[in-house]
């Protein structure tokens, strides 16, 4: 119980640094948005070139580890990879759609439903 909730813990940090990233898009602070999106990937332990090449099954059970809370970790990591995508425009179609890919996947298989997941979704379709 305890380590589950170390776990939840940590979670709910990087989501904090997501919104943090979020709330600075259109901000002189943006700048910091690079470094930030880089240290949530490394806590996740993934980076964009894993998420893009596997299905969100196999994202899962990478991200599941011993606690099972890989839906939580690749909601997180379907958000940064929004952010990653407006810094980057040569990629931002693809990692927009694969965003899109992982939070379907969440919204299926994840027992609690989200309305912010869902207008996220909405956003991504347009």
């Amino acid at each position: 119980m305890l380590k589950r909730d170390f776990i939840m813990v940590q979670i709910e940090e990087l989501g904090k640094v997501i919104a943090q990233i979020i709330s600075q898009r259109d901000t002189d602070a943006a700048r910091k948005s690079p470094a930030l999106i880089q240290g949530v990937y490394n806590s996740l332990k993934i980076d964009p070139g894993f998420l893009m090449s596997m299905s969100p099954q196999d994202i899962r059970r990478h991200l599941d580890e011993e606690d099972g809370a890989g839906l939580q970790r690749m909601e997180l990591a379907a958000k940064v990879m929004i952010e990653d995508a407006f810094l980057n425009t040569e990629k931002q179609k693809e990692l927009r759609l694969k965003s899109k890919e992982m939070l379907e996947y969440v919204q299926v298989n994840d027992r609690s439903f989200s309305l912010e997941r869902a207008f996220l979704l909405e956003e991504l379709k347009q």
